[in-house]
């Protein structure tokens, strides 16, 4: 008599696949035992951001299309070079249930387009990187609404305009970049009030005139 296996035959790898895949939807979709669920109005506007900007995402990392808070967007992979374009969420909300966007990165895509007015329901960014694009138009005072902002990259780009002075309410920003854009004017004085910042990059930026002397108030500087 043959010998038979107790243990069932392993699954085709394409069964074995979709297996995984759903086991980390459920496991992408709950935290702490609680139903995650993006904030309506967030979702609403990062699906326009995208569809304006003309953006795809990697395949299967996270969802655009449904629950955006998913995947990679929970996780530590946000700078990681194949997750590009990438968000990142915060889930503590509202008793673990709700999750808001705190980073968004669409960089080195050659995308065009300006930046729309649907980013300003983004309220929760702390992190916005859309450098080396070919972004043109000016940048919209709202940017200066995002008080939880630590690191805004805009380099590399064909912003045009004046700098607004609006960028100066961000007191929590430790990097700024606008290098290498089309900005006219002069700096505003009002960026001596980022105490906090380490880093600005503004190195052919096509801004003119006399560096502010509020600059003196950057004392953490230590890179320009």
């Amino acid at each position: 008599m043959g010998f038979r296996s107790k243990f069932p035959p392993p699954l085709p790898p394409s069964s074995s696949k979709l297996i995984t895949f759903l086991v980390c939807i459920m496991l992408f979709h709950t935290y702490n035992g609680q139903t995650l669920r993006t904030d309506p109005s967030e979702v609403r506007a990062l699906n326009t951001i995208f569809e304006r900007w003309d953006v795809q995402i990697p395949r299967n990392l996270w969802n655009i299309s449904g629950e955006p808070c998913s995947g990679t967007a929970l996780g530590p992979d946000f700078d990681v070079d194949y997750n590009n374009p990438s968000i990142e969420c915060n889930c503590t909300f509202d008793s673990n249930t709700t999750c808001h966007i705190t980073k968004l990165k669409v960089s080195k895509l050659n995308r065009q387009g300006v930046i729309p007015q649907e980013l300003a329901a983004l309220t929760y960014l702390a992190v916005l990187k859309i450098d080396q694009n070919a972004f043109t138009g000016t940048l919209p005072p709202f940017l200066g609404n995002f008080s939880a902002m630590v690191v805004l990259s805009l380099a590399h780009n064909q912003f045009s305009g004046t700098v607004p002075k609006e960028l100066g309410n961000l007191k929590q920003l430790n990097m700024l970049a606008i290098s290498s854009n089309n900005f006219s004017g002069s700096l505003p004085p009002e960026l001596g009030n980022l105490v906090n910042m380490q880093q600005f990059y503004l190195d052919s930026c096509g801004a003119g005139g006399e560096i502010p002397p509020t600059f003196a108030n950057l004392q953490n500087l230590r890179v320009m």
